[in-house]
């Protein structure tokens, strides 16, 4: 089996007939393949704690691998375990927790991806954690993006997400963080600006990922291809897409009073947005 052939059988390396045991939790260590290698801190008043104290265990047992010292590396379930250690100030029942446990030798390749397959589209999980795991696979298949996105079992879009994340400036991932615009939305500007982020100044990226952040997702779109065919900024090739599909409606003042309504109900800035989604939603309906 080539590289690019790389597949995961979760049954062949639990091995037939393997069942989940208990075992203790002071001889679970965490390994250096695990995916979670931040936010892995576990508080009394964490959320986790909580839901175990509920449920009295886990639905859904750790996974690990057994190592020569008698002790088990984390491959799946760091967090779970680190609960346990909470939970067992309180009851001895949480000294020990259920668990696959995994005889045979597992390769970096593999722990990875099954610590990676367990975890991707948590909540709780860490962004860095995620670029971490996509980008130990990117460099071994040469950059190529279809082959890391194969291995990994997710989207190629997910795999070019997460690395222009982790390439963006740290200004630049505040304002992701700080909500001022997506992720989607810088790799829009970027796209619009004809660069790559290595390259293109962190100001004007963030200013335009704010004015493109502004904009409705189709307007958004078609401004983008505005930007790159016409080599302006996003401000012009907005109000030329604007201009492109401008329609005048009168309205009556019995319309306008609903139409204000409408805007106060859904949260909208002003009327002319609200008066586009009111006629998008119709056509829409209309149409289905």
């Amino acid at each position: 089996m080539s590289d690019s052939d790389f597949v995961i059988d979760i049954e062949e390396i639990l091995g037939e007939g393997n069942h989940p045991q208990f075992i203790p939790i002071e001889q679970c260590v965490t390994g250096s393949s695990q995916m979670r290698q931040s936010g892995t801190v576990v508080n009394k008043d964490d959320k986790l704690v909580d839901q175990i104290r509920r449920t009295q265990g886990i639905f859904h047992p750790i996974i690990v691998k057994s190592l020569p010292d008698n002790t088990y590396e984390i491959i799946v379930g760091q967090r779970r375990t680190g609960a346990y250690h909470i939970l067992k100030e309180e009851d001895s029942k949480y000294e020990k927790i259920k668990a696959y446990v995994i005889s045979r030798d597992l390769s970096e390749d593999e722990k990875k991806v099954i610590s990676f397959i367990e975890n991707f589209g948590r909540d709780d999980a860490e962004h860095t954690d995620y670029v971490n795991v996509i980008e130990y696979f990117y460099q071994k298949y040469n950059q190529n993006k279809t082959q890391t996105a194969s291995a990994l079992g997710i989207s190629v879009p997910s795999v070019t997400k997460y690395l222009t994340h982790a390439r963006l400036s740290d200004s630049v991932k505040e304002c992701i963080k700080n909500k001022d615009f997506t992720i989607d939305v810088a790799m829009k500007a970027l796209k619009g600006l004809g660069d790559d982020e290595n390259s293109v100044d962190d100001d004007i990226l963030i200013e335009t990922s704010k004015e493109l952040a502004k904009l409705r997702p189709a307007v958004r779109k078609k401004t983008v291809k505005t930007m790159e065919h016409k080599q302006i900024p996003v401000s012009e090739a907005a109000e030329a897409v604007k201009a492109l599909h401008e329609i005048k409606i009168e309205f009556t003042d019995d319309i306008l009073d609903k139409l204000s309504t409408y805007k106060t109900k859904h949260g909208y800035s002003d009327e002319s947005e609200a008066a586009f989604a009111a006629v998008d939603t119709e056509l829409t309906r209309d149409l289905e």
